[in-house]
């Protein structure tokens, strides 16, 4: 049985309007496959770009641009089987969050690799975004609903933060801040309040979460110990 999508958030609506506009123009030979693999090459893209930086900051707009090409990638693989009802549950669910988990990295580490973000603050945002990923597998092999959006924030939120990122670095330049006699950029400070939100969200979410199982539990073993005692 499929996984119930929640998919909520203040992107959703635009997104899904764009997905619904090009799926019927996709030609055949575009499969879920190939849109991951053009996903994945979407990251590497991005790390490229992120990297070349170190030579010249134009090169953000070629991590700008994978960007864009891991959403186009990840965000319609599924959808277009879905679409062309050609799902393949299991090996789909299992070939897009593991593939995920490398183009996370090949962003997350590129960031860290350009001269604007301090990698151990790139690191720890790949480390937290992980964990709200956890958070949601697990979720989704219990009660089989698989949220991509948490707390109204999902992928697609994430990339136009770092799109935005991108442009302000481009058009504002960089600057320095010394917090407690530790001087970090603008773009390493907002990396790193973005890992922190990310563990305070995984906190939030499991201590919102847990109880409701831990209830449920108590209920069916109360349950099932009063049918027992109830038979003859």
């Amino acid at each position: 049985m499929s996984n119930v999508r929640i998919h909520r958030s203040p992107l959703s609506r635009a997104e899904r309007a764009a997905i619904d506009w090009i799926l019927p123009r996709l030609p055949e030979w575009v499969t879920a496959d190939k849109l991951t693999a053009f996903g994945t090459f979407g990251a590497f893209l991005t790390l490229v770009g992120y990297s070349a930086t170190n030579w010249h900051v134009g090169w953000l707009w070629l991590a700008n641009l994978g960007v864009l090409i891991h959403w186009f990638g990840d965000s319609l693989d599924g959808n277009v089987a879905r679409y062309r009802k050609m799902e393949r549950p299991q090996y789909g669910y299992f070939l897009d969050q593991t593939i995920d988990v490398l183009g996370n990295f090949l962003i997350c580490f590129g960031m860290g690799l350009s001269p604007f973000v301090d990698m151990r603050a790139a690191l720890c945002a790949l480390a937290g975004y992980h964990m709200v990923s956890i958070y949601v597998f697990v979720r989704a092999n219990i009660d089989r609903e698989f949220h991509v959006t948490v707390l109204n924030f999902g992928p697609t939120e994430m990339r136009a933060v770092i799109v935005l990122m991108n442009l302000c670095i481009l058009v504002l330049g960089v600057w320095n801040f010394t917090i407690l006699g530790y001087t970090i950029s603008w773009p390493s400070l907002s990396v790193g309040l973005w890992a922190m939100g990310f563990m305070i969200a995984f906190i939030y979410l499991i201590s919102k979460y847990a109880p409701i199982l831990r209830d449920a539990d108590d209920r069916t073993r109360v349950e099932a110990r009063e049918k027992n005692a109830a038979s003859p």
